[in-house]
């Protein structure tokens, strides 16, 4: 019974890191536009968009970081690596959440990819967790 809870919580985690990849390109692409357009035609304080632009190239390298953790971890079933994936979540919600709460200006459609990704960092941490107790549970052989 043990071997059924480890497999799909192996695959669902699994699946997830697959999609966030995709999902991260997506947010890179459509974070970059917005912040191109909001520097063309908004004014910054001083220093503000280049702070904003190093905390997402900062954000950019964790999650990428975080997805390669997760997936070689979930892949090769070894906890150590996916015990660093879920450690960099950590990093990663707080600058999500920087831009969904603390950048100078905001925009709606920002809104909605930053709580994808916030559902897609939470989502990833249960099944991650789910993942790391499986892994490390002894199993006995009759």
């Amino acid at each position: 019974m043990t071997k059924v809870t480890n497999v799909n919580s192996s695959l669902a985690y699994e699946i997830l890191l697959y999609l966030n990849s995709f999902y991260l390109g997506m947010f890179f692409v459509c974070e970059v536009a917005m912040g191109i357009l909001k520097a063309i035609n908004v004014s910054y304080p001083e220093n503000a968009l280049w702070t904003e632009a190093g905390i997402f190239s900062a954000l950019c390298l964790v999650e990428v970081v975080r997805i390669f953790l997760g997936r070689r971890g979930n892949l090769a079933s070894k906890k150590v690596p996916v015990f660093f994936s879920v450690m960099l979540t950590i990093p990663s919600a707080i600058g999500v959440c920087y831009f969904l709460i603390y950048q100078t200006y905001i925009l709606r459609l920002e809104y909605i990819w930053c709580a994808v990704m916030l559902m897609f960092h939470a989502l990833e941490l249960a099944f991650a967790i789910l993942f790391i107790v499986t892994v490390c549970k002894h199993q006995q052989y009759e």
